[in-house]
């Protein structure tokens, strides 16, 4: 029978370190670093983008709802041709439509900005 020089390994713990734990490069000082440089650049981003606005369009251009960083409403415009009184639940519609595409588009836009920063790293919470 050959004996193998070395540490033994415990049942149930993980190769990297030998007690489960993940090890990091730089170790955990150099991770809250980062995080804070992170945080900081995200901070100047959300105050960068509260002057940033998207315009989402619906029924061919003739519905126009801007939004803001901020997720805040600022303009809406509809053609005078789709203004039937006879037939407000149509525009009511196409009015919900338009909002909710300028609330995508906003978020995908700012979901983008995020991820340059972050560099692709998952922060719950930041928009």
């Amino acid at each position: 029978m050959s004996k193998v020089k070395g540490k033994s390994k415990k049942s149930g713990s993980s190769s990297k370190g030998g007690s489960g734990r993940v090890a990091f490069r730089g170790g955990l000082s150099e991770m809250m670093k980062r995080a804070h440089r992170i945080q900081t650049k995200l901070e100047e981003l959300k105050e960068e983008m509260k002057d940033e606005t998207w315009t989402a369009e619906a029924v061919g251009g003739k519905i126009k709802v801007t939004i803001s960083g901020e997720k805040e409403l600022t303009a809406i415009e509809i053609d005078k041709e789709l203004v039937n009184p006879e037939d407000m639940e149509t525009l009511q519609d196409s009015v919900v439509s338009a909002v909710n595409a300028a609330i995508k588009l906003a978020d995908e836009k700012l979901n983008a900005a995020t991820e340059e920063v972050t560099q692709g790293m998952k922060i719950p919470g930041l928009f």
